[in-house]
């Protein structure tokens, strides 16, 4: 049983929904005149035709913009938080919306003929990559779909933080009897690094323990691979509320067109 598979009772309860997240988003897609502490400042309005979440878990993200695109589209790799996205991620009058088992390192075989004006990539899915190769190709991927003036935002867990002060985790997640405790290893020789947790529900007696490797990949190492995909205006930030980027940032957020 996959990672995702055994939390998905609790995903939603461990993972809700972000509005600061999806408010940043419609500030990449709709700057305004002046935009979000830089988030694209100045930029025209990205077309609304159609938008695709690689690694789109429950589909949180996807029923925010249901209404927003006139063609909305998930992928995932866990078939259990996908049957949850179906439920959640509902098409509206007019709308098409496609919920896709699939793997983000076969991106250009899914979408042949197709392209998108919103690719986004969160929850820190881009470091389930094998490693520098794997990412390239899911850059150059992703880039090969979007529209020429579509926009790919996309947010892993700030691995410069990480590895620079050798934490070994994150902070644990409560919610109620619930917990998520988050616990990584130091980097190993082939440069990955081990992610480890515990899920527990006090009132349930429930413990569920899992690991899996994780390619924490640098900002700069994120820089040069996007560049070498073709992404010509890169911006990076350290949260959802548009703060520039920092070594001591949580987060690593990328804003790219």
């Amino acid at each position: 049983m996959s990672f995702y598979t055994s939390i998905a009772p609790w995903y939603d309860l461990l993972f809700p929904f972000d509005e600061e997240q999806c408010a940043f988003i419609n500030q990449a897609l709709d700057p305004g005149p002046s935009g979000n502490a830089g988030v694209r400042a100045g930029k025209n309005p990205v077309a609304r035709h159609s938008f695709l979440d690689v690694g789109c878990g429950t589909g949180t993200v996807l029923s925010y913009f249901t209404d927003r695109f006139e063609r909305i589209v998930g992928l995932d790799m866990d078939t259990t938080l996908l049957s949850l996205a179906a439920k959640k991620v509902l098409p509206g009058e007019g709308k098409k919306v496609d919920i896709i088992e699939g793997d983000m390192n076969l991106l250009h075989t899914y979408f042949p003929q197709e392209e998108f004006s919103l690719i986004t990539c969160l929850g820190n899915t881009l470091a389930h990559a094998s490693g520098p190769e794997a990412l390239v190709g899911i850059f150059g991927s992703i880039r090969g779909l979007l529209e020429t003036d579509g926009v790919f935002v996309f947010q892993t867990i700030n691995y410069d933080r990480i590895l620079d002060t050798l934490a070994r985790g994150l902070p644990t997640i409560e919610r109620g009897e619930v917990s998520l405790t988050r616990l990584y290893s130091l980097p190993k020789q082939n440069g990955m690094i081990d992610f480890d947790t515990i899920l527990t529900d006090a009132e349930t007696e429930t413990e569920i323990r899992n690991g899996v490797e994780l390619f924490p990949a640098r900002k700069r190492q994120l820089q040069e691979y996007l560049a070498g995909a073709g992404f010509g205006d890169i911006r990076f930030f350290g949260d959802f509320a548009g703060n520039d980027w920092t070594p001591e940032s949580y987060l690593c957020i990328g804003v790219c067109g």
